[in-house]
């Protein structure tokens, strides 16, 4: 049984005389996110919409679970795979149930099972069923219509999932959410999802494999980590950027200084927790699994202490001797347990285990001199 979900086999694709794809060959494999990344016009989107035929390509051939595309129906072929786009595409006359659901009820599923499934589903995108089944498109945020456009591409449990730039029309804290979102779901549902996106840092985030195109061909195809240790040559180098490679009384408890944690995934390679470090100008990461729960501490020193060894991930090096503390810990105990840590921060978690950010000096410090103005000022 092959481990392939689509297959390009020397796919090309042009309009007239100007050649869009070419020559395309590329395996996408059964339960990974690949993402397709490069400059305008680089036939990206093209390569996307091939895939369920809203592109005929001008010659080759492709497969979709080892069947040749050009023989199954068209419309047959678009109800089999998700399909998520920038422009959402909600019908506004229908309810966010009816929305979802649409898919299933063109391909005559049993109604009894559609009420369950939206629950789920809603369930699933992080939205209250009884909040928003009998909502209305307008009614919702732009963040909210996306995670709807990500249920309606589930609702008929397709093993393939196309998304095309689905989140670069949000501002900048929904697109975040929305990644950390979509990562949470990959991690369960193992779909094989096909991403387009023009962001190398949303690319770098997401995606299990990286297709780097230009002008219509591949340029480099890779796992993340790699393609940030070993870009190919001058045009990733330049695409991937190579700046990605380095209180008084009433400050009573931790949470009170609490600050944003960079988390990591235990699976993300070394490479990649250096530009992450970067990206954010930390000294430090937070591993945590799906769930959000603490695993431990990666830093610079373990980072460079086993950068050489390409297999090893973050869940290899990371450093299990960083005890966090609780949310609820007075600072008086905080303040002693960070000035005898070297990295400059503690990770605070709740009752559950779950990370909820960390304590760091400049946090305390912020506080503190928040503290005392607000005390000066009432003096």
């Amino acid at each position: 049984m092959t481990n392939t979900a689509i297959q390009f086999i020397e796919v090309s694709k042009s309009y007239e005389k100007n050649p869009i794809v070419r020559n395309l060959n590329l395996q996408i494999p059964k339960g990974k996110l690949v993402t397709l990344i490069g400059p305008s016009g680089c036939g990206k989107t093209t390569t996307l919409k091939m895939i369920n035929r809203l592109i005929e390509p001008t010659t080759g051939r492709i497969t979709v679970n080892g069947e040749d595309i050009n023989r199954v129906n068209a419309v047959e072929l678009r109800r089999q795979i998700g399909y998520v786009i920038q422009q959402i595409g909600l019908f506004p006359h229908m309810t966010i149930e009816e929305n979802i659901t649409l898919v299933p009820k063109l391909k005559k599923e049993d109604s009894t099972t559609f009420r369950k499934r939206v629950e789920e589903l809603l369930d699933l995108v992080g939205m209250d069923p009884a909040r928003f089944r009998s909502r209305y498109p307008r009614e919702l945020s732009g963040g909210q219509q996306q995670r709807i456009g990500v249920a309606r591409a589930l609702a008929a449990d397709p093993s393939i999932i196309l998304m095309d730039e689905p989140f670069s029309a949000l501002d900048p804290i929904s697109r975040e959410q929305l990644q950390d979102e979509l990562v949470k779901l990959q991690n369960t549902l193992h779909k094989t999802i096909v991403f387009v996106t023009h962001d190398m840092d949303e690319a770098l985030k997401i995606a299990d494999e990286i297709v780097l195109m230009k002008e219509g061909v591949i340029v480099q195809r890779d796992v993340p980590d790699q393609i940030l240790r070993h870009p190919k040559n001058e045009f990733v180098r330049e695409f991937v950027g190579e700046k990605r490679f380095i209180h008084s009384s009433l400050l009573s408890k931790a949470k009170d200084a609490l600050t944003k944690a960079i988390t990591v995934s235990p699976m993300r390679g070394l490479a990649e927790c250096i530009q992450l470090m970067r990206r954010h100008q930390v000294n430090g990461l937070i591993v945590t699994d799906q769930q959000g729960r603490y695993l431990g501490v990666i830093g610079a020193n373990e980072i460079y202490a086993h950068y050489n060894n390409e297999g090893l991930k973050a869940k290899d090096v990371m450093s299990k001797d960083v005890e966090p503390i609780h949310s609820e810990t007075p600072m008086q105990d905080v303040l002693p347990l960070l000035n005898g840590r070297e990295r400059g921060f503690i990770p605070v978690t709740d009752q559950t285990g779950k990370l909820v950010g960390v304590v760091t000096r400049a946090s305390v410090l912020n506080v503190l001199a928040d503290t005392l103005m607000e005390e000066a000022e009432g003096a």
